[in-house]
């Protein structure tokens, strides 16, 4: 590997831990209050715990390249790196911590399938056992989106949830035909639910 590519990697495994810890956040300050029933309740904090268990890996795998992620995790979200992440500060409504899982999530199991093709050997070990998690995160944040957009007003906090979401996601992955290839997903399958993301 070049020392360009390795450094392009890096960069990119950085912004990938950083906006894990932010999911951690999310699922226990405020997606966790907003629930009332249980097994959702167990949802979030399984999720958000692997979540939080895949910053760690992200942050031992750059320590072991010369990084040190420091403070992230004390850090306010909009002090991560992450452009735009202050929208993902408050979440307004039921209908946007769907969107969160199946937008922002799935950019970052974007993110993560990329990462699992390098050619440095730990940055593909920990992005590939990452993977199988972030799929069921974005799934099941899939599925909660389906059932908000069954009624018009789980719709409309959807839709804006998406406009909010949607620069953040796109930031959190590589420029170019990854980035892409998910925002045309993405067009499909919330064009489905008679949702539309920004051009």
């Amino acid at each position: 590997m070049t020392t360009q590519a390795q450094s392009t990697q890096i960069q990119q495994l950085s912004l990938y831990a950083a906006a894990a810890a932010t999911c951690a956040d999310r699922y226990a300050k405020a997606f966790y209050p907003m629930i009332r029933d249980a097994d959702e309740k167990m949802v979030c904090c399984v999720h958000g715990a692997e979540d939080m268990e895949h910053y760690i890996s992200a942050a031992e795998v750059l320590r072991g390249l010369g990084v040190d992620l420091g403070s992230v995790v004390d850090r306010p979200i909009s002090e991560r790196g992450l452009y735009g992440a202050d929208v993902l500060e408050t979440t307004a409504s039921w209908p946007e911590r769907a969107v969160f899982s199946a937008v922002f999530e799935r950019a970052l199991l974007a993110q993560l399938r990329e990462l699992a093709r390098s050619t440095c050997a730990p940055i593909a070990k920990m992005a590939g056992s990452a993977v199988a998690r972030e799929e069921r995160h974005a799934a099941h944040g899939l599925e909660l989106l389906r059932k908000a957009c069954g009624v018009e007003e789980g719709r409309a906090q959807a839709q804006h949830a998406v406009r909010r979401i949607w620069p953040v996601a796109l930031a959190a992955i590589e420029e170019g035909g990854p980035r892409q290839a998910f925002a045309d997903a993405m067009r499909d399958e919330l064009g489905a639910l008679g949702l539309s993301v920004p051009e």
